[in-house]
């Protein structure tokens, strides 16, 4: 049976609905994902990495397809996402991962990583055969999601896994995430005004992104950003059609997952 369909029994019996309802500390300390400075992966290599940034729930992640260098068929796909909002959103975001496989899934032999393998704070864990090692592994450490899939790789998914959720539980806590002026946004506001206005349909002149190494993300309540057809390199905020106080947020990552927030607020007339 499809995923979809069974994973909601499967999530009650393990007790999901019991830890929705506590919480946890966000990490603030960044984290550096490398294959070498875990025992059970340094056979794999990185072949290919992207981030993005998820709205629903909101998330920055960071996928990466692994290889071993040794063996040819031996992958695994790891995924990281750390959720803004907190423990919740990552507990949730497990819960619509696992429900997105489109084969089924040996009901019987899911079991809750945290408890059996030692993995986060909650977690699913099973083999696609349905015995022995987990092929599929995901578990959320505080606001910290992390979706671990193997090919091939049945002997590396478990130690993996505890690895990453041991280094995860080093780093340093905190409250919830604030905002930081930090350059593009700031700038603006110094140029503009704290609440610049805008008609519906202006544009507002944004600037460029310093080539710094660092990932950019826009988000907006209302209205686009855009790259300006000027000059590739200079971006503006077209306001939309919605009347009343909109916000224009920014978000930076390095090679880590922890991004850093900023944020202006435009007026539309």
């Amino acid at each position: 049976m499809q995923a979809s369909k069974i994973m909601p029994k499967i999530l009650d019996r393990l007790g999901f609905d019991r830890i929705s309802k506590e919480d946890r500390p966000y990490i603030v300390e960044d984290f550096v994902f490398q294959p070498s400075d875990y025992p059970s992966a340094k056979g794999l290599r990185s072949v290919h990495e992207d981030v993005t940034l998820e709205e629903t729930p909101l998330a920055l992640c960071r996928q990466f397809h692994l290889q071993h260098q040794a063996q040819a068929h031996t992958a695994l796909k790891l995924r990281l996402a750390l959720c803004w909002n907190g423990f919740r959103d990552a507990l949730n975001l497990l819960a619509y991962c696992s429900q997105s496989f489109q084969r089924g899934i040996p009901e019987a032999a899911v079991v809750n990583a945290a408890e059996k393998h030692g993995a986060g704070d909650f977690g699913l864990a099973w083999a696609w055969s349905g015995e022995g090692e987990p092929d599929i592994l995901a578990f959320v450490k505080n606001n910290i999601f992390v979706g671990v899939e193997g090919h091939d790789a049945a002997a590396i998914v478990r130690p993996f896994a505890r690895e990453l959720a041991e280094a995860l539980g080093k780093l340093r806590t905190g409250g919830p995430y604030g905002d930081e002026s930090f350059g593009l946004l700031d700038d603006v506001r110094r140029r503009v005004g704290d609440a610049p206005s805008l008609p519906s349909g202006g544009r507002l002149e944004l600037g460029v992104l310093p080539p710094d190494g660092w990932t950019y993300f826009f988000l907006t309540s209302s209205g686009s950003v855009n790259r300006s057809p000027e000059n590739k390199d200079s971006w503006y905020y077209r306001a939309g059609a919605q009347k009343g106080r909109q916000e224009l947020i920014l978000f930076r990552v390095g090679r880590g997952i922890v991004p850093i927030r900023e944020r202006l607020t435009v007026e539309v007339m």
